[in-house]
């Protein structure tokens, strides 16, 4: 009789180009989340605050999930206009890409 299948860990894939979001890796996907604070007047709350991981998308591969960061870090805040929004969204994807494709290189 063989023995149940162990879960594997899980790894945590964190930087500061990614905040304020995350990566975590199991053995069958990449989730993004995102650690979430809890407004303590809020009804449910019993007054305190609390802070917890919120998954936000799951994928199978790891590219897909840097796309991903990239569009939710695109979205935050507001831009007068298309073309400053643009700008912003290649900012941070060629940051996210040159940071990666540095690795890859060293690798």
């Amino acid at each position: 009789m063989s023995e149940p299948k162990r879960r594997k860990s899980i790894q945590v894939i964190t930087d500061p180009l990614l905040e304020p979001f995350f990566i975590t890796k199991d053995e069958y996907s990449y989730t993004v989340k995102q650690n979430v604070s809890s407004d303590a007047t809020h009804f449910r709350s019993k007054g305190n605050a609390k802070t917890y991981e919120k998954s936000l998308y799951y994928f199978t591969r790891f590219d897909q999930a840097l796309n991903k960061i990239c569009d939710l870090k695109s979205d935050i805040g507001s831009f007068d206009n298309l073309k400053e929004y643009i700008n912003n969204y290649i900012k941070i994807s060629t940051n996210i890409k040159n940071y990666t494709d540095g690795i890859r290189s060293i690798v």
